[in-house]
């Protein structure tokens, strides 16, 4: 099972879900490119990291994943599943459509890139300054997450420059040609308090998924991992089980 994380994230996001996963299944978290511990390069979509994937599954002898994405992640999921199907045994995506959403991301960025690092000595300090232009603490709790020691200072993860000139690819969805149905098991939840994800979406997921089923996790907003992780674990344990999944061994997360 690969986990994928959303916009501005990292795999240390799904801990509170992988770790209970893990004992039941093979889980492998990842740090998509210009995010966590990745390569920083100047282009990413989601055909570019539809590639890394593949070549993770290869590096690691994988033939077929269950694949588990939030928002950036689970497009990523539905795009590898379109254009690899035979090494998808199935497909969970959270709180995400396959369709084209309002850019409200590029002042998260702004915001980030007016940081200035040199007069950071403290956590709290970056906070403070970013609390002058963004005022959601969670938002600015997320985007920190990111910022990391370096020597006597303080550096970015992610690189954000990248990321702003991908948005309008990452914002959309582009379907191949001549696609045709994916008959993978695929199961859309969404929180129930967010907007991302809502029923009325089901008719544009199933002319790409056939079979896809719709679930809400109440209590949750978009972030249904941070939300609601126990009942996340539930629904995936679950929808796993139901659809057959083989139960590996644990391993470390």
């Amino acid at each position: 099972m690969l986990l994928l994380h959303g916009l501005f994230g990292s795999c240390a996001q799904w801990h509170h879900i992988a770790v209970p996963l893990a004992r039941r299944y093979r889980v492998l978290a990842v740090d998509l490119r210009n995010h966590g511990a990745s390569p920083h390069t100047a282009r990413m979509d989601y055909d570019l990291m539809s590639e890394d994937l593949r070549e993770l599954l290869d590096a690691h002898a994988i033939e077929q994943a269950a694949l588990v994405g939030h928002s950036m992640g689970g497009k990523l999921a539905m795009a590898f599943a379109l254009r690899y199907p035979q090494r998808i045994s199935r497909l969970a995506v959270v709180d995400i459509a396959p369709d084209i959403y309002p850019d409200r991301f590029m002042p998260l960025i702004h915001a980030a890139l007016r940081l200035d690092l040199s007069s950071v000595t403290r956590r709290e300090d970056a906070h403070a300054q970013l609390a002058r232009y963004l005022p959601s603490e969670r938002l600015r709790a997320m985007l920190l997450q990111n910022l990391v020691r370096c020597g006597a200072g303080w550096a970015w993860r992610i690189h954000w420059h990248s990321i702003a000139a991908s948005m309008p690819e990452l914002l959309r969805f582009a379907v191949p040609a001549r696609q045709r149905k994916s008959r993978v098991p695929a199961l859309f939840i969404a929180g129930a308090s967010s907007c991302y994800l809502r029923e009325h979406h089901m008719p544009l997921i199933r002319t790409l998924f056939a079979d896809a089923v719709f679930e809400n996790i109440a209590g949750a907003g978009h972030w249904v991992h941070a939300d609601q992780p126990a009942a996340l674990v539930r629904q995936l344990d679950d929808w796993l089980s139901l659809t057959h999944c083989s139960v590996a061994p644990p391993v470390s997360v």
